[in-house]
């Protein structure tokens, strides 16, 4: 510890005060952006670095928190308060959160956008009033190419891509490595023709990644590997004609409404064709893409920027994406052999890919 040198010093090289100092380097949005360069500057003159045993303890120190730095808002858009809560992907990153934030000795408390005469300015000034520095944004409805917001005064994450910018760091299932996973179990199964269904509003909000991963698979496997339907809302007679065209053995749907159209199609599941949804649904072998896990991240993201006072919009956006894990259920045929362990989705054949499967 000999030679460390004090915040007095840095004060003294700055020509301000030791309470200056302090918060300089905890990058407070109370200094000045010129104030704080200065003595940034004189402590890399004077080699200055934090204690990180100092640093440890101080963000023990919560009996001085304000209260409102106790409670992460978490903001939704959808045209109803309880809205969001209508699927089951949303309540489920919720739930997450929830837990995560508890962890770190906060509270999850929702905020809704549309409240009337509500606009994202007056919410800022409300949570501003409150002292609320946290701030997670959740999926949107729809995909929203912008969204202004006074991002300067708050420690921000987004759920997923369904707010395309401005770039806050966002956790969202890793939909390209989970579409990956569950064609190629498919495929594994001795399924030779699936089929995709998605809409096109769930795969704008995915940001086009399942799509993407369907076209490598067809790339590595062939185009009757797996077909595509893209639709822009839920039809039983769309559905219908385009499985009497294509014929799939089996079906991979985004909407699990799509599940009983299915059935009512006299199609023998699993005996003639599988049937597996992108979410985790009981009775059915499903994609679970981990949602409450996305949102513990989503917080975990927010609660290093208040630790570290970094607010405003990042110079370098992080995404942290999480992996999904195959569910097995009665809708597929089983696994005539028992499966070697999925890769990120390196199609056989491919350099690197694992022989034998």
């Amino acid at each position: 510890m000999a030679g460390r040198p004090t915040m007095k010093q840095i004060a003294d090289a700055a020509g301000v005060s030791i309470a200056t100092v302090s918060m300089a380097l905890r990058n407070s949005p109370k200094i000045t952006a010129e104030t704080r360069a200065k003595v940034r500057a004189a402590a890399e003159s004077l080699n200055y670095r934090p204690d990180p045993l100092i640093a440890a303890l101080s963000t023990r120190r919560t009996e001085a928190r304000p209260r409102g730095l106790e409670t992460i808002a978490y903001l939704t858009a959808f045209p109803t308060r309880e809205g969001w809560r209508q699927n089951r992907f949303s309540p489920a990153v919720y739930e997450g959160a929830w837990a995560r934030a508890a962890q770190h000795g906060y509270r999850l408390e929702h905020f809704w956008l549309r409240e009337p005469q509500m606009t994202p300015r007056r919410m800022a000034d409300i949570l501003q009033a409150r002292g609320i520095l946290g701030l997670c944004v959740a999926a949107f409805p729809e995909v929203v190419s912008h969204f202004s917001f006074p991002w300067e005064h708050f420690c921000s994450a987004a759920i997923g891509y369904s707010m395309m910018k401005p770039a806050l760091h966002r956790a969202c299932p890793h939909q390209f490595q989970g579409m990956q996973l569950t064609l190629n179990r498919l495929r594994r199964l001795g399924y030779e023709r699936i089929g995709v269904a998605l809409g096109r509003r769930v795969s704008k909000i995915v940001a086009q990644h399942w799509i993407a991963s369907v076209l490598l698979f067809q790339y590595a496997h062939g185009r009757n590997a797996a077909t595509c339907l893209v639709y822009e809302e839920s039809d039983r007679v769309e559905l219908r004609k385009w499985m009497q065209r294509h014929q799939p053995d089996a079906m991979v749907v985004s909407d699990i409404a799509l599940l009983e159209w299915i059935r009512e199609l006299g199609v023998r599941v699993p005996e003639e064709m599988g049937l597996v949804p992108l979410e985790r649904y009981p009775g059915y072998a499903s994609l679970d893409q981990k949602p409450e896990k996305v949102g513990a991240a989503a917080i975990d993201l927010i609660v290093g920027q208040i630790q570290r006072n970094e607010t405003g919009l990042p110079a370098d956006p992080r995404v942290v994406m999480v992996e999904g894990t195959w569910v097995d259920g009665p809708t597929v045929r089983p696994a005539p052999i028992k499966t070697p362990a999925e890769d990120f989705g390196t199609p056989a054949g491919w350099p690197g890919a694992a022989t034998g499967v």
